[in-house]
């Protein structure tokens, strides 16, 4: 399993494809707090992101589609990719992207098709398939074998439940009013809409 310390497996999760979207706009959010100027866009657009990064840290997952590479130093038949909602890349169409990859003993990058996945599970677990042939890998280097997946919701804030913006929103406005450092986490309403949706590792 990812970092299991009683098998001693080293994952290094690796950010590769990060959000293109927001969950929130800055216009939805002045029309929250029902603001008419521009003149507080960049301020908004920074407590936009800072409420979905800790909102996203509250639930371990992602609310936009990521993209994420998970290392080890050798073949791995199992692991957990920590976040729900995960698919792995496969080969379709005319398409370079596959869920394994690995650094052979000639220091060329190869992959395989032959892994699946228990998205159902939380966190999700990745599999390689019977097929799979364990190859001999690149000698003491590093990060030699991965899985490629992407996580989250969904691919725009089209997907994304109301309650997680909602959540999102509300935590602005906490920020938005009170712009000095207090001893509170959420507004407590934002937690309550975002409990449904936390990930327990």
């Amino acid at each position: 399993m990812y970092l299991d310390p009683n098998t001693n497996i080293q994952g290094d999760l690796v950010l590769t494809g990060d959000a293109t979207v927001d969950v929130v706009t800055v216009d939805e959010i002045k029309a929250h707090l029902r603001i008419d100027t521009n003149d507080e866009n960049t301020l908004l657009g920074l407590y936009i992101d800072s409420a979905t990064e800790m909102a996203e840290n509250y639930c371990g997952r992602h609310f936009i589609t990521h993209e994420y590479q998970l290392h080890f130093n050798n073949v791995v038949q199992e692991a957990s990719l920590i976040f729900p909602d995960c698919t792995l890349f496969v080969q379709t169409g005319g398409n370079n992207h596959h869920p394994v990859y690995y650094i052979d003993a000639n220091g060329v990058t190869q992959h395989s098709d032959d892994a699946y996945i228990d998205a159902y599970s939380n966190p999700s677990i990745v599999y390689l398939s019977s097929a799979f042939t364990s190859p001999t890998l690149k000698e003491d280097a590093a990060n030699v074998f991965w899985f490629h997946f992407k996580t989250g919701i969904a691919d725009d804030a089209t997907g994304v439940p109301q309650a997680i913006k909602q959540a999102i929103k509300l935590i602005v406005s906490d920020m938005y009013y009170f712009r000095e450092d207090r001893k509170r986490s959420f507004p407590m309403a934002s937690e309550i809409l975002l409990q449904p949706y936390k990930c327990y590792h």
